[in-house]
């Protein structure tokens, strides 16, 4: 069970220190609201799946046991030894049907359930049935799973399972007080300035120790500054992507410091995204010519290296 943190505190925070927890955990608790529907339609679903295969599983054993009956004599002696071997009658289902361990019933249990019934009195085995059971695993549930929409198809259409009211607050994507807003990754939307800008004299200085060449810096002398972060090389990796915009194999002065900036956004505990949002490209490399302040005109350049 998840246990969320929060407070009742309808007043102004007397210690901030616990603002962000506390936006954190109202985060997840929404989130995981809205996906309430699509869990209870998945438990269900299952639950519909493991109820098909025991009853699957049940005609076997029933069938089995039916079979192996005697038609006069000795009927009382014989369901007893058939109780007492039913885990062998298991794994000969098992191999003759191939069919899972998991969806047999406990061994323990069936025991003391078959004790009240008579034997003879069980059906013989109905393929017909079975074929039907089987027909509605493969493709009546599969049909059935395409009409539970997707964490990530919610996502994609912006249209989440659960919406409006305090749902709408939470998920605000529109003022400047929305989660996370202006931080991480999306510090600098909305502002005139490259938000690169801010630290570039830093960035310019040691891009200009790597020593480039007509502008650029290689993948090897670039790697040797961004592992100082002790990043992992995967994170890495992705920010290399991310940073060489124009895909040359090397970066200027406006990938570099990009670079930079990304990877203290993930050092100070932010996710980088998969794809680099519209107001990180470096002004020059946007189809509009740069709608923010011009950067420097450097480039540097050399293979990256994982």
């Amino acid at each position: 069970a998840r246990v969320y943190i929060g407070s009742f505190w309808d007043q102004p925070l007397q210690h901030d220190v616990n603002r962000r927890l506390f936006e954190d955990e109202e985060q997840d608790l929404f989130k995981d609201l809205q996906s309430l529907p699509r869990n209870a339609a998945l438990r269900k679903l299952n639950d519909l799946i493991k109820r098909a295969r025991l009853a699957k599983v049940q005609a076997y054993i029933i069938s089995a046991l039916r079979k192996d009956m005697p038609n006069m004599f000795g009927k009382e002696a014989k369901k007893k030894d058939l109780i007492k071997k039913l885990d062998e009658i298991y794994k000969q289902i098992q191999r003759e049907y191939q069919i899972s361990p998991g969806d047999f019933p406990k061994v323990e249990k069936m025991q003391e359930l078959l004790q009240h019934h008579d034997f003879t009195k069980f059906q013989q085995l109905r393929p017909r049935l079975i074929e039907v059971v089987d027909k509605m695993l493969a493709e009546d549930i599969a049909h059935l799973m395409q009409q539970i929409p997707r964490d990530d198809e919610a996502r994609v259409s912006g249209a989440p399972l659960l919406k409006g009211g305090a749902f709408d607050g939470v998920k605000d994507t529109i003022s400047p007080f929305g989660y996370k807003r202006g931080e991480g990754i999306d510090a600098g939307q909305g502002e005139p300035d490259w938000i690169v800008n801010k630290e570039r004299h830093k960035y310019d200085a040691t891009f200009s120790s790597l020593n480039p060449v007509d502008g650029k810096v290689t993948g090897a002398n670039a790697k040797a500054e961004m592992v100082k972060s002790k990043l992992p090389n995967s994170v890495l990796g992705k920010i290399w992507k991310l940073s060489d915009v124009d895909k040359d194999g090397f970066l200027d002065a406006d990938e570099f410091a990009l670079a930079m900036h990304l990877i203290s956004v993930k050092v100070s505990g932010y996710d980088i995204p998969s794809e680099l949002p519209e107001h990180l490209i470096p002004p020059r490399k946007r189809g509009d010519g740069g709608a923010l302040s011009p950067a420097r005109s450097d480039t540097m350049g050399g293979e990256a290296e994982s």
